[in-house]
C-alpha cells in the first residue's frame, strides 16, 4: 500500500458534532473555521447579557461587583476566545504530525494498514455524538454543583441577591449559571477529551514497528517532530492557568487570603501542568530505548572492525608512501565517530528543554501578576533594576 493512498485526514480541531452544527448555522465553513469570528461571538454571547443585567439590575452591598469580578471577565473575555482560537494552531499541527509519520518513512508499508485504522478510529472518537453528550452532561453536573456551593462562599458576588427567604440568584446570575459558565466549562472539557484522544492515538502509534534510527540528528530517533505539535498544547495550559489565577485574585483582593497561602497548591499546579503536558511523549520510551540499544550494538561492532582495519593500514603494515592527511579513511573515521556520538546522546523520550519550558511558562505566567498583591509594582521594578546593575 503506497503512502499517498493512506488516509491521514485526522486533526484534533475543529471537529465534532458541535462544530458541525456551527457549520450548518454558517458560523464556520469546512474550509474556513472562522475561529476569530466564532471566538468573538461566543465571548459576547456569554458576557454582554451579564453586563446588561448588571447595569439594569445592580446588586449593591455585595463584596464583589460585576465590574470588579476579575474571574468572570477573564473566563468570558479572555479564556473562551483563547480556547476557540487554539483550534487553529493545534488542529494544523496535529494534521501535519499525522501525515508526517508516513511521509518521513517512520511507518513502513507493513504497518500502513494498522496506522490507517488508528487514524480512522481517532477521527470517529472526535466526531462521536456520545462523547459530546457525555461532556455536556458532565458540564451540567459541574455547573450545578458549583451553583449549589456559591452561597456558602464567605464572599458575596454580583450574581446573588438577598430575599426574605435567603440568598438567591439574580437575573444576571441565572444567565451566568445557565449559559455563560456552561459554555466555559464545555470548551474546557471538550479540549480535555481531545487531549485524551491524542494520547490514545500516540499510544497506538507507539505500538507499531516504527523505523527509528539511532543516528537521527534530532537525538530521538526521528520523533522530534511530535514534540513540535505537543508544545502547541501549552496554550491550553495558559488558559487553565489564567482561570486559576483570576479566581485567586478575587479571593486575595476581596477576601482574607494571601498569595503565600496558595504557595503549595500553585507549585503543585505548575508541576502537574508540565507532567500532563509531556506525558503523551512517554509512550515512545520503550521503542526509543530498544532503538538506542540496537543502534549502539550495531555501531559499536562496526566501529570496532573499522578502527582495527584503520590501524592496521596506517599504523601497522600499511603503505608508508600513502598520504594519510585528507584521505577518505580519515574522513570516514570522523563521520563514524560523529554517528556514534549521536547514538550515545540519543534520549529515551522525545522531550527536550523547550517543551518542558513551554508548559512551565504557560502555567506560571498568569500567576506572576498576583505578586503585585504582595508588593507595589514600583518596588518590583526597583528590585529588578538593582538585580540588573
Amino acid at each position: 500500500m503506497e503512502a499517498h493512498k493512506i488516509d491521514t485526514d485526522f486533526c484534533l480541531a475543529p471537529g465534532g458534532p458541535v462544530d458541525r452544527l456551527q457549520e450548518k448555522l454558517r458560523l464556520a465553513r469546512p474550509d474556513n473555521p472562522r475561529l476569530v469570528r466564532r471566538a468573538l461571538i461566543t465571548a459576547l454571547v456569554a458576557w454582554v447579557p451579564l453586563l446588561v443585567a448588571a447595569l439594569l439590575e445592580p446588586t449593591p452591598g455585595v463584596d464583589v461587583s460585576f465590574f470588579n469580578d476579575i474571574a468572570a471577565h477573564a473566563r468570558f473575555l479572555l479564556i473562551i476566545p483563547l480556547l476557540i482560537v487554539a483550534e487553529g494552531l493545534i488542529g494544523t499541527r496535529s494534521r501535519l504530525v499525522v501525515s508526517y509519520f508516513l511521509s518521513s518513512k517512520l511507518i513502513g508499508d507493513a504497518e500502513a494498514a494498522r496506522y490507517e485504522a488508528a487514524v480512522k478510529r481517532g477521527r470517529r472518537l472526535l466526531d462521536s455524538w456520545v462523547a459530546e453528550l457525555i461532556i455536556i452532561a458532565i458540564t451540567a453536573f459541574l455547573v450545578y454543583s458549583a451553583a449549589q456551593g456559591m452561597f456558602a462562599e464567605p464572599i458575596t458576588f454580583w450574581f446573588e441577591q438577598t430575599t426574605p427567604d435567603g440568598s438567591t440568584l439574580s437575573w444576571a446570575g441565572w444567565w451566568y449559571v445557565a449559559v455563560a459558565s456552561p459554555i466555559f466549562v464545555f470548551l474546557l472539557l471538550r479540549w480535555a477529551w481531545r487531549y485524551i484522544v491524542w494520547f490514545w492515538f500516540l499510544r497506538r502509534v507507539a505500538k507499531l514497528d516504527l523505523r527509528l534510527t539511532g543516528t537521527h540528528p534530532d537525538r530521538v530517533g526521528g520523533l522530534g517532530f511530535v514534540s513540535f505539535n505537543q508544545s502547541s498544547f501549552s496554550i491550553l495550559t495558559l488558559a487553565v492557568a489564567c482561570a486559576v489565577s483570576a479566581a485567586l485574585a478575587n479571593r486575595i483582593l476581596y477576601g482574607d487570603a494571601t498569595l503565600m497561602s496558595f504557595k503549595a497548591p500553585l507549585i503543585t499546579i505548575i508541576a502537574a501542568a508540565v507532567l500532563v503536558g509531556v506525558a503523551p511523549m512517554l509512550v515512545f520510551t520503550r521503542r526509543l530505548v530498544r532503538a538506542k540499544h540496537r543502534s549502539w550494538l550495531s555501531y559499536s561492532g562496526f566501529a570496532s572492525d573499522y578502527v582495527w582495519l584503520f590501524e592496521q593500514k596506517w599504523l601497522g603494515k600499511g603503505d608508508p608512501g600513502e598520504q594519510a592527511l585528507g584521505s577518505g579513511d580519515i574522513q570516514s573515521l570522523a563521520d563514524l565517530g560523529g554517528s556514534f556520538e549521536r547514538v550515545v546522546e540519543m534520549r529515551p523520550v522525545p522531550i527536550d528543554r523547550r517543551l518542558v519550558l513551554s508548559f512551565a511558562i504557560a502555567a506560571a505566567a498568569p500567576i506572576l501578576p498576583l505578586v503585585l498583591t504582595m508588593m507595589p509594582l514600583r518596588d518590583i521594578i526597583r528590585m529588578l533594576f538593582k538585580a540588573m546593575m
